[in-house]
């Protein structure tokens, strides 16, 4: 797959991220993907986001995580597939998350994309949203503006229609702080495990 060169705003930005990448642990899935650009390419149009903030679930052992303690059940049994597939979910029956299974097989971590900055494709992302402002700084903002359901869950972020392009050159600070909606998580609701790009204005929570 060649490299995309160029998006609307005159960034470069370059190939996309393979499936060893992924193989990776969530905290450094997490970390590393700050910077890079989520590309939604559906025919001749696209929408491009640049990943601005994660959080990392560590699955068996991270009472936040919908693998804790090894349970499988129909919603999350894509967690527990090899890493680089999506791993979509709904809230409230109408919102959706969106994640990226990593690791190894039977270990399922994930890393939560929190926010975008918007890139390419804004004028798509407002009709999605019925809206000019807060298009993609949180996790069911951008998946809304992006389209994203719950038919999403299970495909290939590796050679599919969504899929991550390693940004040129990273000169920003990461922030770490705990994750977000978390209270039910006694033991791990405090833990760093939510990275966000310093001074991002589409940043979902500051500390």
């Amino acid at each position: 797959m060649k490299a995309m060169r160029r998006v609307n705003s005159g960034k470069v930005i370059g190939s996309r991220r393979g499936r060893a990448f992924f193989y990776n642990d969530a905290c450094f899935v997490a970390k590393s993907v700050l910077g890079d650009f989520l590309v939604f390419r559906k025919g001749n149009s696209r929408l491009i986001g640049r990943i601005v903030e994660t959080e990392a679930y560590l699955g068996l052992k991270d009472d936040a995580s919908h693998g804790f303690l090894g349970k499988k059940t129909f919603r999350n049994k894509v967690l527990y597939e090899k890493g680089g597939l999506i791993y979509v979910y709904s809230i409230y029956g109408i919102y959706y998350c969106f994640n990226v299974v990593v690791s190894m097989k039977e270990s399922p971590q994930s890393v939560f994309i929190r926010a975008l900055e918007p890139i390419e494709g804004i004028e798509a992302m407002r009709e999605k949203r019925n809206r000019a402002k807060d298009l993609t700084n949180g996790p069911c903002r951008w998946t809304m503006a992006f389209g994203i359901d719950k038919s999403f869950s299970g495909k290939d972020i590796i050679s599919g229609e969504i899929f991550i392009l390693k940004g040129r050159k990273k000169e920003f600070n990461i922030v770490k702080a705990p994750r977000v909606g978390i209270d039910y998580a006694s033991d791990s609701k405090d833990k760093p495990w939510r990275y966000y790009i310093e001074g991002s204005r589409w940043v979902s929570k500051r500390k």
